[in-house]
């Protein structure tokens, strides 16, 4: 990717929403440098707020002297820049080391801004750094725990129960597992469970292939050895805190092809070499892996090696969305109110009617941690003691919701009548689509599914419970 085409430098709420969940951090400039979008995470990351920087230059946000700007080289340059590292301080005092890409925002043919995506590696670093000084003690501090287990996982929805007993399952014995599911529908929760019912003497050791730049990750997955690079020690790699245990490798996808293939070595082999190292060790390890993207569309766009899908999808655990789990909403409702009660000291009994058909007639994209961040809004919103009201919800929920319906009701022939209830009308309208496309295909479930976007089991699901 050398640049963007943009329609215009507006922003609407929903487009500010959509960013804010989105970890990674997102700052856009335009031509004067001034700053006009600016997410949540770029809040949390530098410690300022939005309303304090948008419509500022750049410059008087961020003051070092030293500050390397990938956002100032693209917009004198012109050009993308690359997995540029900074480090930084506000204009608040905080101190930030980064990884950052650039790209040129174009309007008809012309140049028109920046956008700058950004991930903090400052906790990767703080890993290194750890290594580097053999403190087990504080190695033991940065490790996550896997505190989930198969009884958290919430929801009654077939898919979802099958996808727990396959999981189960894979549990019990030493095979690798592989977790496909959109972002957000909990891939991590599966992977911990999974860990913690195996009896697996050894730790649960998760890394986010996607957050880490590749010379990195290798170096944090395989460990180093004295005088591989400049300022290099001897170090354990990730592998080898895995010893007995578990090595989770989140959106796998998104890691290179050639260290795709030294993890396959790994894999094969049983060994591992320390970066700069030429003996190899043997160790007992097993990898968990997720994806994001279905493992076939991965491999054709040459995000995964077939082979190594091999070796890591001995067994495959498919999530499915909360799109196609519907009737979990509920449950899943009351759980989180539970949560952020307990998190925020209130006593919020529940939801109001419409708010309920609200959250059961959208789309979901972002699944249930989406759901989760509307819930957790909406607690915060709302007074102590009194049900959660339509005010209540996070703008980019009512705005999707109200085109869904406009869009849904200029295009439906149902009419609609004075009385009804929202769910029972999106199930009409849900038969009405996939009877049309059955017809279109002549009863075709495989190409009828794949042109609704749903695998063929779901959408056989459906058609049972449509009674179709």
């Amino acid at each position: 990717m050398n640049y963007i085409n943009v329609v215009n430098m507006e922003f609407a709420d929903a487009y500010v929403q959509m960013f804010d969940l989105i970890d990674d951090c997102i700052l856009v400039v335009d031509m004067d440098k001034r700053i006009l979008l600016f997410n949540e995470a770029s809040e949390i990351l530098d410690g300022v707020k939005r309303e304090d920087v948008i419509g500022k230059t750049i410059d008087h946000v961020y003051v070092s002297e030293r500050y390397n700007s990938a956002t100032m080289e693209c917009l004198k340059s012109g050009r993308a820049v690359e997995n540029m590292v900074q480090n930084y301080t506000t204009i608040f005092g905080k101190n930030v080391l980064t990884i950052s890409s650039s790209y040129p925002l174009i309007q008809e043919d012309h140049m028109v801004g920046v956008i700058t995506i950004t991930k903090d590696i400052s906790k990767f670093y703080k890993i290194m750094d750890v290594f580097h000084r053999h403190e087990p003690k504080a190695i033991e501090e940065i490790k996550e725990k896997p505190v989930f287990h198969f009884e958290d996982l919430i929801g009654n929805d077939e898919n979802f129960l099958n996808a727990i007993n396959n999981a189960k399952t894979a549990a019990e014995t030493k095979s690798n597992v592989l977790i496909y599911g959109e972002t957000g529908t909990g891939k991590e929760l599966f992977a911990q469970s999974i860990h913690n019912a195996s009896g697996a003497k050894g730790r649960f050791v998760p890394i986010n292939c996607a957050a880490i730049p590749d010379n990195l990750l290798e170096s944090l997955l395989f460990g180093t050895s004295k005088g591989a690079f400049t300022g290099a020690e001897n170090t354990t790699g990730l592998f080898e805190e895995a010893k007995d245990g578990t090595l989770f490798l989140d959106e796998l996808n998104s890691m290179s092809l050639d260290l795709q293939a030294k993890i396959l070595r790994a894999v094969e082999t049983g060994k591992i070499r320390r970066v700069g190292e030429t003996k190899e060790e043997k160790i007992t390890f097993r990898i968990l892996s997720a994806l994001n993207i279905h493992p076939m569309e991965a491999i054709e766009k040459n995000l995964l090696r077939r082979d190594l899908y091999y070796r890591l999808g001995v067994v495959s655990v498919i999530i499915p969305p909360l799109r196609e789990r519907r009737e979990d909403i509920l449950v899943l409702l009351d759980n989180f109110i539970n949560v952020h009660n307990e998190k925020y000291h209130k006593k919020i009994p529940g939801f109001e009617n419409e708010v309920i058909e609200v959250f059961k007639a959208y789309n979901w994209p972002g699944n249930v941690r989406e759901l989760e961040h509307a819930v957790e809004h909406s607690c915060i919103m709302a007074n102590d003691n009194r049900m959660i009201r339509y005010s209540d919800l996070p703008h980019f929920l009512t705005e999707k919701v109200s085109d869904g319906v406009n869009s849904i009701l200029s295009k439906s022939e149902i009419k609609v009548p004075d009385t009804i209830k929202i769910d029972d009308y999106l199930g009409d309208i849900e038969r009405k689509i996939i009877i049309e496309k059955l017809n279109s295909n002549n009863g075709n479930v495989a190409k009828t599914a794949k042109e609704l976007g749903l695998s063929r089991q779901t959408l056989t699901y459906r058609i049972r419970k449509l009674n179709i």
